[in-house]
């Protein structure tokens, strides 16, 4: 059944809950500070999701490589509040912020449904900030007339059940689509269980990162998991990321827009989450 509304979880939190508030910041943070000489337009990005106070910079800057005037956003992420192999995509016909409802091309969403891999409810994305932090971005990006296709990735572990998640994806990134990836990199800190070194935290954060970073802009989706594996790299959006790179022809390659660290932010790295604009060409 559709027609329902995917309401706010994080407005008032993690962003302004005033639509003129949230309007502004947005836009202030979409300011590229290249001027002039703007990059090519992004085929997909990844893009961090915190609260706007820690990660807003580094999204905005990744967000202002959208070209303005597409159809339709591929909106992937993690979920982190529940549980289930393969993806989920909604019911519902509206995905709501304080700025406005963006409609959910509620066709793409039947006809991803209608794999195995895919579970069609709302009640994952009731309480998820991964997509929802995007969305202002892209209302402010992106002219009036394009629709959303929410997309929460859960387990992948299987190879059969990536394949059958890319094959119920794949003729939704056609040329008038752009992907989005929500996905912020290394969680450090006992608060995540993970504490793999006590000593030059901040660059062997970045180091970590870096690592991660250099497998996805060369879209070597093996190496990444190698990585992971590894590393047990704390990387929330990690099958998330996994999907972009599935769906990205073998010639892609991307570019670190930018980058940072709530550590550095805050200037305590006992906690520290790390945030990554990516975008690919």
């Amino acid at each position: 059944m559709t027609g329902g509304v995917l309401l706010p979880a994080v407005a008032g939190t993690w962003y302004p809950a005033d639509a003129l508030a949230l309007a502004r910041l947005v836009d202030e943070l979409l300011v590229d500070p290249g001027g002039e000489a703007a990059p090519a337009p992004a085929r997909a990005l990844v893009v961090p999701h915190a609260g706007f106070a820690y990660s807003g910079r580094v999204a905005g800057l990744g967000f202002v490589r959208l070209p303005r005037d597409i159809d339709r956003v591929l909106l992937v992420g993690p979920t982190h509040y529940s549980g289930f192999p393969g993806i989920a995509v909604p019911c519902a016909s509206l995905y709501r912020t304080p700025l406005g409802d963006v409609p959910i091309d509620v066709e793409t969403v039947a006809g991803i449904a209608e794999s195995a891999a895919v579970r069609r409810e709302d009640r994952p994305f009731g309480p998820e900030h991964s997509l929802e932090a995007e969305l202002p971005f892209l209302q402010r990006r992106l002219r009036p007339g394009w629709r959303v296709v929410p997309v929460l990735v859960g387990s992948l572990a299987d190879a059969s059940r990536r394949r059958d998640v890319l094959a119920a994806l794949r003729p939704a990134f056609d040329e008038r689509t752009v992907a989005v990836i929500s996905s912020d990199f290394t969680h450090y800190g006992p608060r995540f269980g993970y504490v793999p070194f006590t000593e030059r935290v901040a660059d062997r954060i970045r180091e970590l990162d870096e690592s991660a970073i250099a497998c996805l802009v060369v879209n070597d989706a093996d190496a990444f998991r190698e990585h992971v594996r590894n590393t047990r790299a704390t990387i929330c959006g990690r099958a998330a990321i996994e999907v972009l790179l599935g769906l990205l022809t073998p010639a892609s390659r991307g570019a670190l827009v930018a980058y940072d660290t709530s550590g550095r932010i805050t200037g305590d790295f006992e906690h520290s989450v790390s945030y990554a604009s990516i975008a690919f060409r």
